[in-house]
């Protein structure tokens, strides 16, 4: 692959293209929606998707309906973060954020319209495949993963300052971040028609990844954290090298998984090493 960023900027600018299209009414609630979707964001999430979904079946519009409700799910995520209740961020991204710009009230509303969007494009996702028990039992893993046994319980853990030891915020970041994008690699296999073997390896490397992943913001944050006595993995183990180590560990880890897939996984091992290795 001669241009890796290239090559990621294409896919991010079609799940833009897609989102676009879903969220272009002229009403205060789908304005909300855009800004707080357009936002420079990765799509990470959606692109795992499609890239897990097109090592076994060639890209369709049912993918690309799944794809955009996980980003949906996890921009919700980020709006109703940043809420006074929550983080009581002002920025994101560079620019205020959605309860900054639009009030809390709508910033709340439009969280919860970014979910229940999410449900309805899954939804119908499901309504035009051919094969729907396989797309059926990805809807029940997403929207587990990103609820009560995943990203939602572990942002509890997280404001409940339940978190003392490092099982702890492994079991947190499992949740919190692995969980979706866990989700992004199982769900694209499964609804690809991967067998059985096929869709663990997809597991796992998401788990190994969003791990990794994790642990590079982790260091990336290591002396603010520590010089606010900010709680993470990191501040804990109190070593840069083994955290340096431990990421090198989960990314290996996920790497190996893509290996035992025995597909063109090029891209997916760029992303993962592009993850893994980023500065900012």
């Amino acid at each position: 692959m001669n241009n890796f960023r290239e090559e990621f900027e294409s896919r991010r600018s079609l799940i833009n293209d897609k989102l676009s299209v879903i969220f272009s009414k002229d009403n205060i609630l789908q304005e909300g929606s855009r800004y707080a979707l357009m936002n420079r964001g990765k799509r990470l999430r959606p692109i795992l998707f499609l890239e897990f979904y097109k090592l076994f079946k060639e890209l369709d519009e049912m993918a690309f309906d799944f794809a955009c409700g996980i980003e949906l799910i996890h921009n919700y995520s980020l709006v109703h973060d940043d809420l006074p209740a929550m983080d009581d961020d002002e920025f994101r991204r560079g620019k205020v954020t959605t309860h900054i710009k639009y009030g809390e009230d709508m910033g709340i509303l439009i969280g919860d319209g970014l979910l229940n969007k999410s449900i309805e494009l899954v939804l119908m996702a499901i309504e035009k495949a051919d094969k729907k028990t396989d797309f059926i039992s990805s809807a029940k893993y997403l929207y587990s993963q990103s609820g009560y046994n995943g990203m939602i319980l572990g942002q509890v853990l997280d404001i409940k300052n339940q978190l003392n030891t490092k099982d702890d915020f492994i079991d947190m970041y499992d949740k919190k971040t692995c969980g979706l994008i866990k989700s992004s690699c199982k769900c694209g296999a499964i609804c690809s028609g991967a067998d059985e073997k096929e869709i663990e390896f997809a597991k796992k490397f998401g788990y190994h990844l969003g791990l990794a992943f994790q642990l590079k913001d982790d260091l990336l944050d290591f002396e603010e954290d520590l010089s606010s006595n900010k709680l993470t993995y990191a501040t804990i183990v109190n070593n840069r090298e083994k955290i340096k180590d431990l990421i090198r560990e989960h990314s290996n880890k996920a790497l190996e998984n893509l290996s035992n897939l025995k597909k063109d996984t090029e891209f997916l091992v760029l992303l993962t090493n592009e993850l893994v290795n980023r500065e900012v």
